[in-house]
C-alpha cells in the first residue's frame, strides 16, 4: 500500500489550490489498492468543465513508456529485435543507419533532442530532418533525452508489425483491456478530451488533437507522443508492471523484460524509463502536458498523475515542483529532476 497517501493528496490539493493547474485525475495502485482521484475542473469559462472519470488526456511522451517501451520489450523477447540490432536494418535513408536499438532506447544515440525548427516544416521534411539529423556528441559518451530517438523507434515498430498504432492496440492495449487508449480517438465527443494548449496557429485551444506539433504533423501517430489515454486505463496498465507483467492473467510482459529493466542504469535511466535511484526498481516517466506515471516494481505500488498544466499556455510552468514533490513523497526518497 502507498504509505505517503495523504501527503501526495495534500500536494495535489495546494497546486489546485494555487491555481498551477485547473484539474488532475490521479491514482494510487497497490496489490489490494486501487485510489482513483478526480478534482477541479478542464479549464475556465467554458471548458470550467467538472473533472470525471475516464476523460481522455494526452500523455505527450509518456507514449514513449506506455506504447513505445512497452512493445520494444515484446519484440526483444521473441527474437524479432536485439538491442545490439542497428537502425538501418530497418529504416533506410538513415545520416547515421549505425545507430542501436539499445542506444535509442538509453537516450545516449547522440542525436538531438530535437528539430529546431519543426514548427515551420511540413511532414516530408520533418521526415527528412529526423532521417538526415547530426549527431550532437559522441555516440555513448552523454545521455541526451531526445523525441527523434523514440520516433525511430516507433517507425521500426511499424517496419516490423505494418502499423503502429494497429501493433500498440493489439499487444499492449488489448491484453490489458485498455479500451480507451489510442491515436487519434475521433469516435468520442469533444468534450470528453481534456484541453491543453491554446495555439492560435492551430486555431486555438485544443482539445482531442494531439498536442505535440511533431506528432501532429506525423499525422498524430508517433512513438514518441501522440497516445490518449484515462486515469482508468493507465491504472491498468501500471497495474500489469506491478504483477510483474501479468494483468489477469495474460503475461503482457515477459520476466526477461523487468530483467533487463533492471540491469540498465546509466545517468538515471534504464530502457525508455527513468530510474529514481540506483537502489531498488523504481521507475518513471513524465508528459510535457503535465502527466507522469511512477512506479516502485519491488514495492508493488503505483502512481499515476495526469493533468492539463499546458492549459491554457504552457507559461505556466509552476505544476512542475508540485509534480515533483508528489512522486518524490510516492518514492520517499528525495531526487533532484529535470522534467520533460
Amino acid at each position: 500500500m502507498v504509505t505517503n497517501n495523504l501527503g501526495i493528496a495534500e500536494v495535489i490539493n495546494n497546486a489546485l489550490a494555487t491555481q498551477a493547474v485547473y484539474g488532475v485525475s490521479y491514482s494510487l495502485i497497490g496489490l489490494e489498492q486501487n485510489e482513483q482521484h478526480y478534482l477541479g475542473y478542464q479549464g475556465s469559462g467554458a471548458d470550467k468543465i467538472a473533472i470525471r472519470p475516464d476523460l481522455e488526456y494526452d500523455l505527450a511522451s509518456l507514449t514513449k513508456v506506455v506504447g513505445t517501451t512497452t512493445r520494444v520489450l515484446q519484440l526483444l523477447e521473441v527474437g524479432k529485435l536485439h538491442l545490439t540490432d542497428q537502425i538501418g536494418n530497418f529504416l533506410i535513408g538513415l545520416n547515421h543507419p549505425e545507430l542501436t536499438i539499445e542506444q535509442l532506447l538509453l537516450h545516449n544515440s547522440g542525436l538531438p533532442a530535437d528539430i529546431t525548427n519543426h514548427a515551420q516544416l511540413t511532414r516530408p521534411e520533418l521526415v527528412a530532418q529526423i532521417k538526415q539529423a547530426e549527431l550532437i556528441y559522441p555516440t555513448g559518451s552523454q545521455t541526451v533525452y531526445s523525441d527523434l530517438g523514440f520516433i525511430l523507434l516507433g517507425w521500426i515498430i511499424a517496419t516490423i508489425d505494418g502499423d503502429l498504432a494497429a501493433s500498440l492496440s493489439k499487444h499492449v492495449f488489448e491484453p490489458i483491456t485498455m479500451q480507451q487508449t489510442g491515436y487519434n480517438l475521433t469516435d468520442r465527443p469533444a468534450v470528453d478530451f481534456v484541453p491543453t494548449e491554446n495555439l492560435p496557429e492551430r486555431g486555438g485551444i485544443i482539445r482531442g488533437k494531439v498536442h505535440d506539433q511533431k506528432a501532429f504533423l506525423l499525422a498524430g501517430q508517433s512513438g514518441h507522443a501522440g497516445l490518449f489515454s484515462t486515469l482508468t486505463d493507465l491504472s491498468k496498465f501500471a497495474a500489469m508492471y506491478l504483477h510483474h507483467g501479468i494483468y489477469k492473467g495474460k503475461q503482457v510482459l515477459q520476466p526477461a523484460s523487468f530483467a533487463l529493466l533492471q540491469h540498465y542504469y546509466q545517468n538515471g535511466r534504464t530502457l525508455g524509463w527513468q530510474r529514481w535511484s540506483p537502489q531498488g526498481m523504481k521507475i518513471w516517466h513524465t508528459g510535457f502536458t503535465g502527466t507522469s506515471i511512477a512506479l516502485d516494481l519491488e514495492q508493488q505500488i503505483g502512481f499515476v498523475c495526469l493533468t492539463n498544466r499546458i492549459y491554457p499556455h504552457r507559461q505556466n510552468q509552476a505544476w512542475l515542483k508540485w509534480r515533483k514533490l508528489a512522486i518524490g513523497l510516492f518514492f520517499a526518497e528525495p531526487e533532484v529532476i529535470n522534467y520533460d
